[in-house]
């Protein structure tokens, strides 16, 4: 059994400079096959506004980039019915002795949950980085053409191309259209939270270890 943990937070730099805003977190039972939601939960800031008044993203512009790119909104922070010191102890529980892991491990642990206050490292075990294998398979299979999605085959070759990066990672929900064709989550009709998008790692995660 692993746990997959997804987060959303204020930006990109983690802490001490970001917040965790969202937490999700999804198991995936190797024996049983079965994926299930077993944690979700927004955080309560009681200070986000002023926060969000300060606030610079990497690129210059002002204020959390989340609530303007997306359906969370400051007032889901501000009448979250849980702290942070109360989501910390809870997400502790869960994953203490337990494998962990996320689609992103870059950024949702080395930025986040390994460090104060979550310190997940400390208590719980990573051995899978679900994007590393994702990228790996998903272009073994574009440079094959056996990708059913043709016009998302020829996008994420193009886009491998054309990157700046010498490795371009593939984005977790092209990782699960690719491996998961038949949309087994019903993914096009969900809201992209991160309970949802630890679901669906879940999903890419058993795909990939078949």
């Amino acid at each position: 059994m692993v746990l997959i943990i997804d987060t959303e937070a204020t930006g990109l730099r983690g802490i001490p400079e970001d917040r965790v805003l969202e937490i999700g977190i999804a198991e995936y039972d190797r024996d049983s096959g079965n994926i299930s939601p077993v944690y979700s939960e927004m955080i309560r800031y009681d200070d986000i506004v002023d926060f969000d008044s300060k606030y610079v993203n990497i690129d210059g512009s002002r204020g959390i980039w989340i609530y303007r790119n997306s359906d969370m909104r400051m007032e889901d922070t501000l009448n979250a019915a849980k702290d942070l010191d109360t989501v910390v102890r809870e997400v502790r529980e869960i994953v203490s002795g337990k494998e962990v892991t996320s689609y992103n491990v870059g950024f949702d642990f080395d930025k986040y949950l390994d460090l104060e206050p979550w310190s997940l490292k400390d208590i719980a075990a990573r051995k899978v980085d679900i994007m590393e294998l994702a990228t790996a398979k998903v272009y073994e299979l574009a440079d094959s053409d056996s990708i059913e999605d043709k016009g998302l085959q020829e996008r994420l070759l193009r886009e491998r191309e054309d990157s700046y990066y010498p490795e371009k990672w593939v984005r977790s929900i092209d990782a699960y259209r690719v491996l998961c064709p038949k949309d087994p989550m019903r993914l096009e009709g969900m809201r992209h939270r991160a309970i949802d998008d630890a679901v669906m790692e879940g999903w890419i995660l058993r795909e990939l270890e078949k």
